[in-house]
């Protein structure tokens, strides 16, 4: 297929991030018959390295080159690689959105739609994103495609017609990584880096993204997968490079074993539990509800009642209205005042406030994670969890500050309190956020997709202090996720949308 020659050489780098030393003197060659899978815990420093390839991220010392531009490619290497990742996110929203700007349409109408991002212009004059894959012939040669007939393979095999017109800041997570990577894709990079691609996309997207990256992996376009080793490897994957939680690396040859690399660490089961006799005060009552955008239906019909105790997993494809419905009961969504939607014994539009709905819930999901402040440090993120906002501007009592202290070591987080949001890895970032939500001890937890990111060390432990939370504080939860295997063991019952 290729003969075997140099695409891309490290020699002696060494990377550091915020005055740490994560790789010293690391010599990496990659071949041009080579797809390679980066697979290790949270913060062992895979996506410090793929910045730093990526060019990202400066190298302290070494030399990186990269033999694929004396193929004739045009412009620089880091023009022709892609990175993509789930904070990358953030620039394709801009900087200046906020996060209720989604349940606020028409003070965005600003925002970028899906076909400007994808537009030729859009393409080449901003940076490339996250998400999914097209369906290609193997023996199409993507890159001697037209923009144009490009562009129209990718939005078919992402199904992304129906979102052309729409705004990146009205898409849900799973669906804002899709128009990420096909974004990537569209941009015909020499080298793709995918970042944790799987997380928050449904299974039937998961299952078509692997089978089409093994389509793509026989052109000549240069893939990398990063990952905890949460999901089987695609095929095509020619070698694995290991990194250790203590940033030790190791280079493995062939796919054999890479089906899953987390075996008994996967919730495969829920125990079901009795259902008590007792009828319990109810939290949430849904009635007849409905919520429109442009004329398109997001929710139809919506009828829910949660009561004190119970916990509830929600389930949905990308795209069917999961967020939508979280944000009528976080408090964020207008449209409530339009429906029939009681919280906490008040209905809402009878003179109840936002701040007194949210008082009384604990709340984590990937738009949270999102626009959350980089600069924040992780002990203040905690702390904000008190006053329901995104940032702290207020003062702690000596009490909540030693609850956020011990929440941040239920977790392991104690030696990161200090270090800046922005400066810990997703998975990481994803725990401070789950002390946030259980620091005041909420009548209602709502965990949008918590464990997204996570490795099956830190997932496992996010799963039992859910447990944990559920029995010792008498919780009510609502879980989201696209993966059975995550569920915590207190779930109770299941609330499934289908997609419009």
């Amino acid at each position: 297929m290729f003969n075997a020659k140099p695409f891309i050489t490290l020699e002696n780098v060494t990377v550091r991030l915020d005055g740490r030393i994560l790789f010293k003197n690391l010599d990496w060659e990659i071949q041009s018959d080579q797809q390679w899978a980066i697979l290790g815990p949270n913060g062992s420093g895979k996506s410090a390295l793929m910045k730093v390839l990526a060019g990202i991220l400066p190298a302290v010392n070494g030399h990186i080159e990269y033999h694929f531009l004396n193929d004739g490619v045009h412009g620089s290497a880091h023009e022709q690689i892609a990175y993509v990742s789930f904070e990358e996110q953030r620039g394709v929203l801009g900087h200046e959105a906020y996060l209720q700007d989604r349940w606020n349409i028409g003070l965005s109408e600003k925002a970028p739609t899906i076909s400007d991002l994808l537009s030729q212009h859009g393409i080449h004059h901003t940076n490339p994103f996250v998400v999914q894959i097209p369906i290609l012939h193997s023996r199409m040669k993507y890159r001697d495609l037209t923009f144009s007939k490009r562009r129209r393979e990718v939005l078919h095999a992402f199904e992304l017609e129906s979102l052309l017109h729409r705004r990146v800041i009205e898409l849900s997570n799973g669906e804002r990584r899709k128009v990420t990577i096909a974004r990537a894709l569209v941009q015909n990079p020499r080298l793709l880096i995918l970042d944790n691609p799987f997380e928050g996309l449904d299974i039937s997207f998961r299952s078509a993204l692997k089978k089409n990256l093994g389509t793509l992996m026989k052109g000549d376009m240069r893939v990398v997968i990063v990952g905890t080793g949460r999901e089987a490897t695609p095929r095509g994957i020619t070698h694995v490079l290991r990194i250790s939680d203590k940033h030790e690396i190791s280079i493995e040859q062939g796919t054999e074993g890479l089906t899953s690399l987390e075996g008994q660490t996967f919730r495969t089961s829920t125990k079901k539990r009795a259902v008590a006799k007792k009828i319990r005060p109810i939290l949430v009552q849904m009635k007849s509800v409905n919520v429109t955008y442009n004329k398109v239906p997001v929710l139809r019909n919506i009828n829910w009642t949660i009561r004190e105790g119970e916990k509830w997993a929600l389930f949905g494809p990308n795209g069917a209205g999961k967020t939508t419905l979280l944000s009528l009961i976080l408090g964020d969504n207008p449209q409530a005042y339009a429906n029939d939607i009681t919280l906490f014994g008040k209905k809402r539009g009878s003179g109840e406030s936002i701040w007194e709905i949210k008082r009384k819930i604990g709340w984590v999901s990937p738009e949270l994670q999102l626009y959350y402040p980089k600069e924040a440090t992780c002990f203040d993120v905690v702390c904000s969890g008190f006053f329901d906002t995104i940032g702290l501007y207020r003062k702690c009592t000596a009490a909540q500050k030693k609850a956020a202290s011990s929440w941040l070591k239920k977790f392991g987080l104690g030696k990161i309190a200090k270090l800046p949001f922005e400066d810990i890895s997703e998975g990481e970032e994803r725990l401070v956020l789950l002390a946030r939500a259980l620091v005041k001890n909420p009548a209602l937890l709502v965990l949008d997709e918590p464990c997204q990111g996570l490795d099956a060390s830190n997932r496992d432990r996010v799963v039992k202090a859910v447990d944990a939370a559920c029995k010792k504080l008498a919780i009510s939860m609502i879980y989201v996720t696209h993966r059975i295997d995550e569920l915590p063991k207190s779930i109770t019952r299941t609330f499934k949308l289908q997609k419009k």
